[in-house]
């Protein structure tokens, strides 16, 4: 995962993920959604777009983003699971390859260690708002 996390910064030149989702040409838009919905990786008409929750924070935008930007390059482009009423979070392998995928790209311009937190996500299997705090504390803004 590091290596595959490491190509794609090397061949953009940056680890910003909004300079990152630009060039991978995935759409950001900011919506209001519930507050327990951070964000959302979506398909529409072979178009990806990533939407994020108008109310997060700048170091929320970013880890939500670094999630989504891991399901576009590890699960084909899908992310979150929805339900006919609304969009959950279920603790699968593919939120957990998505947070560890987050975590390595969050390390490349941020001072946090890696291993550290992937432990934590492997260990716990947290729900997005712990994910959400814990990489939040361990982020220099």
């Amino acid at each position: 995962m590091k290596i595959r996390v490491g190509n794609l910064v090397q061949r953009y030149g940056t680890a910003n993920p909004f300079q990152l989702a630009d060039g991978l040409d995935l759409k950001i838009i900011h919506v209001p959604l519930p507050d327990h919905i951070r964000g959302m990786l979506a398909r529409v008409l072979r178009r990806k777009y990533i939407i994020l929750n108008d109310n997060l924070s700048y170091i929320g935008q970013k880890i939500t983003i670094c999630h989504e930007i891991g399901h576009s390059q590890l699960h084909n482009g899908y992310g979150y699971y929805l339900h006919a009423d609304k969009a959950y979070y279920i603790p699968s392998r593919r939120e957990r390859e998505a947070n560890e995928y987050a975590v390595h790209l969050l390390s490349y311009s941020s001072d946090i260690d890696a291993a550290q937190v992937i432990q934590f996500l492997n260990d716990e299997q947290p729900n997005p708002h712990e994910v959400k705090r814990t990489l939040g504390q361990l982020i220099d803004v």
